[in-house]
């Protein structure tokens, strides 16, 4: 059996797929399994895909219908056979020491859970928030603390995460793949809480392509209106999962703090009707976990209190008011200047 399963969601990539398996194939643990899932291509990637196999036996192609990437992903967790796995996006590329590492982190410890850091291709692709997140510290869990979420900069992007096989089976943790957009972040919100060991490292083991034309994220990031829209969808799918796990009393009010800031943040610069929406959006999936009284009885920061208060239950119709009240809220979080810019979308 080999030590480290990777599993490679595969549509439409061409360009970059040999790439990515050239950064596969060369790891310097040479006991792995590459699980290519080739979800439907209509390019030349199944091709590529199977003049790899033919000349590396680590090598499974899966074929099926396209049905997205976490339909692509949930066929590799259930195709692969090693007894840790990770991702690996068929755009990106991974440091030749990967799955070595990944393996003796596993070997160690009884991990659950693994996420390290990621460089950004091209380096001048890179902006603060995103250098940020793909910066984590050295950090050891034993259990759920709401650290591991809030804190560390442990989301989103799934590919920077190793699960041990079994720990995904035996809790049934898949990629909803009822999501389009953000399916990551979803994942993270059912698999930190359930972890019953879970590692951060500071170590930059992935090469993450930050741009390219016609990519989903690409597309979002261009409709501040959609992308919102598409935050409240997964704060909708993630409160129905906490609902249902029984995760929900785990931390109320770091969740809030992090849906209003997801979810409602560029909301308050909308017109009415967009705004109106995207707030109701919110306070409907705040709803699924908890009432209005246990939302407003919530010890929350003065401006994240006020904005859960103002913002969201109240609903406020002038947009004058709403941006002071974001101004004072991201003030509070991330500096004057910093806020500042934030609401005026730089």
């Amino acid at each position: 059996m080999s030590r480290v399963s990777v599993v490679v969601p595969v549509y439409n990539v061409e360009d970059y797929l040999d790439e990515c398996l050239a950064s596969i194939t060369g790891q310097t643990l040479r006991d792995i399994e590459i699980v290519c899932v080739d979800d439907g291509s209509t390019d030349s990637s199944a091709d590529i895909l199977r003049g790899w196999a033919s000349r590396d036996d680590r090598i499974r192609v899966v074929s099926k219908p396209n049905g997205g990437l976490s339909s692509a992903r949930n066929a590799g967790i259930q195709a692969a056979s090693s007894p840790v796995l990770c991702f690996v996006d068929s755009d990106d590329t991974i440091v030749p020491t990967c799955c070595e590492e990944i393996a003796r982190r596993f070997d160690e410890e009884s991990y659950d859970v693994f996420t390290y850091g990621a460089n950004i291709v091209p380096p001048e692709a890179a902006y603060p928030w995103l250098e940020d997140v793909l910066s984590p510290g050295d950090a050891v869990y034993d259990g759920f603390d709401p650290d591991i979420l809030f804190k560390e900069k442990s989301r989103p992007f799934a590919w920077r995460t190793a699960c041990r096989t079994a720990f995904l089976r035996d809790e049934g943790l898949r990629f909803d793949e009822t999501v389009r957009f953000g399916e990551d972040q979803v994942f993270y919100f059912a698999v930190y809480p359930r972890s019953r060991k879970t590692v951060f490292s500071s170590h930059k083991l992935y090469n993450y392509r930050a741009s390219r034309a016609g990519s989903l994220m690409t597309t979002v990031k261009n409709d501040p209106v959609y992308k919102m829209g598409e935050h409240v969808k997964i704060l909708t799918v993630i409160c129905r999962e906490w609902k249902a796990s029984g995760s929900a009393p785990l931390c109320p009010a770091q969740f809030v703090a992090f849906a209003l800031d997801f979810a409602l943040y560029g909301a308050l610069k909308f017109s009415n009707e967009d705004y109106g929406r995207i707030a109701q959006g919110v306070e409907d999936a705040l709803h699924t976990c908890w009432s209005s009284q246990e939302l407003t009885s919530l010890r929350l920061p003065k401006y994240t209190g006020q904005m859960l208060e103002e913002a969201c239950l109240s609903r406020i119709e002038s947009p004058l008011a709403r941006k002071r009240l974001a101004l004072s809220y991201y003030a509070q979080q991330y500096g004057k200047r910093a806020a500042l810019a934030r609401l005026l979308g730089r």
